[in-house]
């Protein structure tokens, strides 16, 4: 599993890149795709990116708030992704529209359609099969 050191170690790679500085670390990708993947999993459920916000901000984010909190860095890597991104773009509810997701579960041969309500963060489970 993934934690803080690893984070911070690559982290400290994409920096070099971004400024122009040769880089020996071919996985200087794998703290943008990380912190791209947690934010792309958690936005609009844990905290709530600004609309045109760039990966590279978020990015800067993680990394600047990575930098600024040493003391935690055994901790396990997504965590300290969620909380950096939590601090600096709290949850905001969606007023103007609700949104919803349908999930589709299989069970067996049926297929089970639950509504989940990504607005209010309380899941809604309403079950219909179809065969």
């Amino acid at each position: 599993m993934i934690n803080g050191y690893d984070l911070v170690a690559v982290w400290r790679e994409y920096r070099k890149l971004d400024s122009g500085q040769v880089t020996v670390d071919i996985n200087i990708g794998d703290f943008r795709g990380y912190v791209a993947g947690v934010c792309d999993v958690c936005n609009c459920w844990l905290f709530t990116t600004p609309e045109g916000t760039t990966q590279g901000q978020v990015c800067a984010v993680v990394g600047l708030w990575l930098e600024k909190t040493p003391q935690r860095w055994h901790e396990p890597a997504m965590p300290l992704v969620i909380q950096a991104l939590q601090e600096a773009f709290p949850y905001r509810r969606n007023k103007r529209r609700g949104i919803w997701r349908t999930v589709l579960i299989f069970e067996g041969n049926a297929v089970v359609r639950t509504l989940v309500n990504v607005a209010s963060r309380v899941v809604y489970l309403f079950h219909r099969k179809d065969r």
